[in-house]
Order: structure tokens, then sequence, then C-alpha cells
């Protein structure tokens, strides 16, 4: 794969322009249409009892969410999919009102209750009109590793799912989405979170490297979106109990199941045999192929670019320098 090394001129936005906040009549809006979105996306799961009584829980306090985070193309998806077969979980990819308020969160704009309740409003809509296998909750959104602290505080009870992937197979997979890329300043679109599709610097970015992510190459700015989220992993280990959240690597998850899955399991608290059965056919289903793409795909220059943004990282996670 082609990828151009050139800084791209870039318009000049302001942060307003770049992302958008909304009001409150619109940010409901969006947790209704959230739903409708998961409904639409949503497998069939379970018997018409069994939705039913999913439904009824709704109504009850929310206990022992799974959270799955990591950086997106990490494989986020894939750990999310694999979940999404136990027998007693309701699985929710990205609700687009979540990833717009994670955002809200980190940067203060809402207030904690602000925050509760908005989470509590969305998950009981989600159970209520999408119900899946179960009354337990498992929610992935790469947007809610920046604010697992204030998620934890929410819900005492959560467990957070944490997977990594080595960066530059990371980059290589984002430079296959639109979200991210120079060229796509010219479509106009938004995603979930608001944010214009182009080389504009997220939330998450330092401020004081702005303008250079915008100007970089499109490799540059993926691999330094996955450094970020490397390093942001790295401080929950010191900012959540170890009780509460297990990592793993994707490339483990991929190449050896049948080591990587029966502790998963067994920190979820979901590890009857159903359960791993169920888990070991589904994880049957990922791509090993796409594991080290980074050995032929990258050049040279790509591979320093990589090594002198996210190097530190890279080896923090266990991964190799070429």
């Amino acid at each position: 794969m082609k990828v151009s090394q050139f800084p791209t001129e870039t318009p000049s936005l302001d942060e307003g322009t770049i992302v958008r906040d909304l009001d409150r009549r619109s940010f409901l809006r969006k947790i209704i249409d959230s739903s409708q979105v998961i409904q639409r996306a949503t497998r069939p799961h379970g018997t018409k009892w069994t939705r039913l009584h999913v439904r009824v829980w709704s109504l009850l306090p929310i206990q022992r969410p799974i959270f799955i985070l990591g950086c997106p193309r990490s494989g986020t998806t894939f750990l999310g999919e694999l979940i999404e077969s136990l027998p007693r979980i309701s699985y929710y990819y990205e609700p687009p009102a979540l990833k717009y308020y994670a955002r809200l969160i980190y940067q203060n704009k809402v207030t904690y209750w602000q925050a509760r309740l908005a989470y509590e409003l969305n998950f009981r809509l989600l159970l209520l009109r999408c119900p899946g296998n179960g009354a337990r909750i498992a929610e992935k959104n790469p947007a809610h590793t920046w604010i697992a602290e204030t998620l934890y505080g929410m819900f005492p009870d959560a467990k957070f799912l944490v997977i990594n992937r080595d960066g530059r197979d990371t980059a290589l997979s984002l430079m296959r989405k639109p979200w991210h890329l120079a060229s796509s300043s010219a479509l106009g679109k938004r995603d979930p979170g608001e944010y214009l599709y182009g080389p504009y610097p997220h939330f998450y970015i330092e401020p004081t490297r702005e303008r250079e992510y915008m100007s970089t190459s499109d490799f540059h700015r993926c691999i330094w979106i996955w450094r970020r989220f490397a390093d942001k992993v790295q401080q929950l280990k010191r900012s959540i109990p170890a009780r509460a959240q297990h990592h793993l690597r994707y490339e483990d998850l991929v190449l050896s199941p049948e080591t990587t899955i029966p502790p998963l399991l067994d920190f979820l608290g979901e590890n009857d045999s159903a359960s791993s059965h169920s888990v070991m056919q589904a994880a049957a289903q990922g791509f090993k192929s796409s594991i080290g793409r980074w050995k032929t795909e990258l050049t040279e220059e790509q591979k320093e670019v990589a090594e002198s943004e996210a190097g530190e990282a890279l080896r923090d996670a266990g991964y190799s320098l070429s």
C-alpha cells in the first residue's frame, strides 16, 4: 500500500468548526437516535421471553457493566464480538450518544451528575429497545479509554477490558478508514462524536502539537493516535484498581485463544462451560493475516516515523522495534 509521507495543506479551522457541541434538545435526540442505530445493527438475540426479561431489568440499577477499551482499530471490535456471544450479556457497539458525551466529560463541560444521568438514561434505553442475551451490559467504545476513571466512579462494580495491538498494524488499519486522513477534509462529514472527518486534532491530542498534527502525513497522524491511547492505557494501570481491569493483546487473542480467553472469562465471572464454548467458537473467526502486516507494508521511512513518535510506547506495550 502506497502511503504519502509528505505534509498536506489543510484548511485552517477553529475548534468550534472542527468539533460541534450540541444543545440539550439535540443531545436528547442523539440518545434516541443511538438506540435506533443500535437496534438496526444488532443481531437478533434470545427468545421473546429473554428479551422481555432484559426489558424488565432495564428498570433496575445497572449492575457490573463491562467496558471494552483501547485504541480504534486495535481489536476492540473483535473483542466485543466475543463478549457478545456470552449467554448473559447485552452487547452494544459504540452508542453514538456516548461517543459524543465522553469528550464532554473529558473536557469538564458537564458535571458528574449530568454525566451519571446521561449514562443511566442511555443504558436503560438500550436495554429497553435493543435487548440482548441478558441483563448485564457490555459496551465497546474507544473514547471511554479517556474517561475510565469517571466511569469507575459511576459504576464501582464495573469491569474494564483493555486491549492493545501493535501500533504499526493499528496505524495501517486506521489509514484504511476516512476518519483522520487529510483527503477526508473535503467530505464535510462528521463522526458520532461530532468531529469533522479529516486531519483535525481530537480532544486527546496534545494542544501544543496541534498544528504539527494537522500538517503531518496520514501515517504519522495514525501512529500518533495509537501512541496517545497506549500512554493512557499505561496510566489506567495506576489510576483504577487492579481488580477492575484486565489487559490483553490482540495478537494473543487471535493466535492463542486457548490460553488468553480463560483468564478473561474468569475476570468477568462468566466462566461456565456454555460461556467458554461460545467464546472459543467466536474466537476461531480471528484473522491471523492481520498480524504483523507492518513488516512488509510499511516503507523504511514509515518505520522510522513510527519509532520516532511511538518507540517507547511500543516497547512498554511489549512490541519489538524494527
